[in-house]
């Protein structure tokens, strides 16, 4: 019978307690959004055939006849989970237990051997924390996703049963993922096991006794029988994570793939393929932000990506920015044609990258733009393989277009897998596998991101909007004679004799290249949290500085732009913008790190 199993921890060694469960239930993405995202991009990588992945999502009750058998299974758990603090099973309804079972189909499982440390799928899901045996175009890279099954569970634990391709049954195993902690005078590790014995070497073997896994997986719910695969049992699901919200998160994060045909996914009874797909996302719209065509144009990217791309630009001598410069002349006007007459715009962009080994690997990715529909909203796609990359969509925020930038190519795949985040929402040209494994990485992948906004400036023929209050709250003041709207004739009356209004903030220029905001005599009268609103940009000679900035001049979000706050809550919608909010009439906000040999234009605006 299998049981639970915590190991001690020997006093020789330095204490670790988990710090990352937080990178799967924030502020950018929540639980149940990154239990999506982390189990379909697993299957995904674990694909047996060109057929296309099928993932099942089941939650339910367990039967309160088998209730009490389910039970049992804890009983050992129970004393771990009350030293951690952990509310125990009592407190949890127990006469009906909910549970989550994710299963994947036409993958091949997890291979390897169970009780050997050799790197294989089987060591790295279970035995690993922290280290991912993933690379090239795998969407895994930090070895944390898994964290988000336990996570997702009350109780903080999950089930895997794994059938491989020549096993006569199934492999059957359970982790716990608590904390360090005390029991009967004993400190133990936080991560703790549910198995059958031990092999010669120490190593917990999972449980491959065909009846009892065909038990479990009647009592637990797992549809698989001989299909290759793994299905994930999640006990004492959180409530929040239910089918709703779960087809809501696949609906906003792989939409991509199934629209391309090589996702399936099961919610209940909700499928959700390319077919339905128009239909589901339909129901599911609650925001004024959902918009059908957005998907549509998604559909047609992915029927365009299999075709000739209409254009190519040429590979530089060097790395450099997308621009004008590298395409043939005619394809510009012929570009603008297209796009002006409401059509899709392909363009295929190579680009040079250098491994840490000195090999150059020439890489592409194909961008998309098509003129929005009147009366629709903007939309961007930022996607690496199957994976949607949604913070990266604010590199194209402020174009007026639908734009996709879609990385197949392996070794870019591989690239912009190394820079992203654990969440993998983001990619940052600090990570630290993509400096341990490409030369001068930053450069290559502040090309790629902001390659769809240069293609969007080149072919939407944006001219500048005029804005009359551009350069208001300027380092220097503006000359009255000068103004725009000054008055001509005669003006009749006494003017009131009103005291000048208080400046609530104020802007002043700091060395290094920068810049602060800081409380006026107005900010005590202010009622607070209060809103502003920055805009910042190169100036410029005969146009609006902030409608021409390029963000590879600079982006407030980057690594190079340094912004330090006091009593002030910060957030970066576009690169050349901040919004501010001030919770106290103490407050500071200094921004350094732009090109000195130029100079610097600052808007700030208080909002009602």
């Amino acid at each position: 019978m299998p049981d639970w199993e915590f190991e001690e921890i020997n006093p020789r060694y330095i204490e670790q307690e988990l710090t990352q469960r937080d990178q799967f239930n924030n502020d950018e993405v929540t639980l149940a959004e990154a239990i999506v995202r982390e189990v379909i991009q697993n299957s995904a990588d674990a694909a047996a055939d060109g057929a296309p992945v099928k993932v099942r999502f089941n939650s339910h009750q367990v039967a309160a006849s088998n209730a009490k058998r389910f039970r049992q299974i804890f009983e050992t758990l129970r004393p771990h989970l009350r030293a951690c603090g952990i509310s125990p099973l009592e407190a949890i309804d127990e006469n009906a237990p909910r549970v989550l079972v994710v299963e994947d189909f036409a993958t091949k499982g997890l291979t390897g051997d169970p009780g050997a440390p050799d790197g294989g799928n089987f060591h790295s899901f279970w035995r690993r924390h922290g280290k991912s045996g993933k690379s090239g175009k795998a969407g895994g890279r930090w070895g944390l996703g898994k964290l988000v099954y336990s996570t997702s569970s009350d109780i903080r634990c999950f089930f895997g049963l794994t059938v491989r391709a020549g096993d006569e049954a199934p492999l059957l195993m359970g982790q716990a993922v608590l904390a360090n902690h005390e029991l009967n005078h004993k400190r133990y590790v936080a991560h703790g096991f549910w198995f059958g014995s031990r092999n010669a070497i120490g190593m917990q073997m999972p449980v491959a006794d065909a009846a009892f896994t065909k038990d479990f997986a009647e009592l637990a719910g797992i549809a698989r029988t001989t299909q290759t695969g793994l299905s994930i049992v999640i006990p004492f699901i959180n409530a929040k994570i239910t089918d709703d919200v779960i087809i809501r998160g696949v609906i906003e994060n792989y939409y991509f793939p199934i629209l391309a045909g090589r996702l399936i996914v099961e919610v209940g009874s909700t499928v959700i393929d390319a077919g339905s797909f128009f239909d589901v996302a339909r129901r599911m719209m609650k925001s004024p932000n959902d918009n059908p065509e957005r998907y549509a144009f998604v559909q047609q990217v992915s029927e365009r990506l299999s075709a000739k791309p209409m254009f190519e630009t040429q590979l530089p001598a060097a790395v450099k920015p997308l621009s004008a410069e590298l395409f043939a002349d005619t394809s510009i006007a012929t570009m603008k044609a297209i796009y002006g007459k409401g059509e899709l715009v392909h363009v295929r962009m190579p680009i040079r990258l250098r491994r840490k080994s000195g090999e150059e690997k020439i890489s592409r990715v194909d961008l998309f733009l098509r003129a929005p529909p009147e009366n629709s909203r903007p939309f961007s796609l930022f996607a690496r393989g199957s994976i949607t990359v949604p913070g990266e969509t604010r590199y194209f925020s402020g174009a007026n277009a639908y734009g996709a930038f879609v990385a197949l190519h392996e070794d870019v795949v591989s690239f912009l897998g190394d820079a992203e985040n654990p969440a993998h929402t983001t990619w940052s040209g600090t990570a630290e596998k993509l400096n341990a494994n490409w030369r001068s990485p930053g450069q290559a992948l502040k090309i790629l991101r902001y390659a769809l906004w240069e293609l969007y400036t080149i072919v939407s023929d944006q001219g500048d909007r005029k804005d009359k209050d551009a350069l208001i709250d300027f380092f220097s003041l503006a000359d009255p004679a000068k103004s725009e709207s000054k008055k001509k004739g005669k003006t009749t009356g006494v003017p009131p004799n009103l005291p000048p209004a208080e400046k609530a903030y104020r802007i002043q220029k700091r060395g290094q290249g920068g810049f602060a905001i800081v409380p006026g005599p107005g900010a005590a009268a202010w009622t607070y949290p209060k809103s502003i609103r920055v805009r910042v940009a190169y100036d410029l000679i005969g146009a609006n500085p902030f409608n021409r900035h390029s963000p590879l001049d600079f982006d407030l979000a980057g690594s190079s732009i340094k912004i330090e706050a006091r009593n002030i809550n910060v957030t970066t919608p576009e690169a050349n913008v901040l919004e501010l909010s001030v919770a106290a009439p103490d407050f500071i906000l200094e921004a350094k790190g732009f090109d000195l040999n130029r100079d610097l234009v600052v808007d700030a605006k208080a909002r009602p």
